[in-house]
């Protein structure tokens, strides 16, 4: 992949020819580590309703990747300095992903250094007061791919999205399960039990 093939995006701003090209010149620097992406799609936002805000405008970056996609985003009120920070994070991430490239190619397996503890079950769940509650759902996504992943590689990609929490297929149980990043640290994984119907 080459920087001309990067797909830049002005969503709620004017598009300008200094920012487009101060994204290139940043991303460029670390050409070396996304150059076997099969895209790399940069989105520059400005949230018009929060105007005054410190969060006005934001940057997303997603790099696909042959084997995972990496995925950064920044907020915060100067466009020049969040791209800055979110060149920086992404490669950091790439970095991460092709340290771990045996593991992403099946040579070496997988493994959960501190989740191979035991896990824990979790109580009865108390009778929820706000019964007549109605939420809204604000967004909903479809996971495209649900390929089976080793617990290990689901942290992996977790953390090379930027996200919190991951649905997947285990790959040892055939179970949807989701591992999260846990506020005490480390990680968590939930797992439907073994119940007959």
């Amino acid at each position: 992949m080459t920087q001309e093939e990067i797909l830049i995006s002005f969503i709620g701003m004017e598009p300008t020819e200094p920012l487009k090209k101060y994204v290139i010149e940043k991303l460029g620097k670390y050409k070396h580590q996304w150059s076997e992406a099969t895209s790399l799609e940069v989105s520059l936002k400005q949230n018009i309703n929060r105007r005054g805000v410190k969060n006005d405008f934001r940057i997303d970056i997603t790099v696909k990747l042959p084997k995972s996609t990496v995925r950064v985003e920044v907020s915060g009120e100067n466009m020049y300095a969040n791209i800055d920070e979110a060149s920086d994070t992404m490669a950091r991430r790439l970095k991460r992903y092709s340290e771990r490239m045996t593991y992403w190619e099946g040579v070496t397996p997988w493994k959960v250094l501190e989740a191979d503890a035991q896990l824990k079950e979790v109580g009865k769940i108390e009778e929820d007061p706000y019964s007549d509650y109605v939420p809204t759902i604000a967004v909903r996504k479809k996971i495209e791919d649900m390929s089976p992943l080793e617990e290990g590689e689901a942290i992996e990609r977790m953390e090379l999205l930027g996200y919190d929490q991951l649905l997947f297929r285990s790959k040892d149980t055939g179970k949807i399960s989701m591992i999260y990043r846990r506020v005490q640290g480390g990680y968590g994984l939930v797992e439907p039990a073994d119940t007959k119907i």
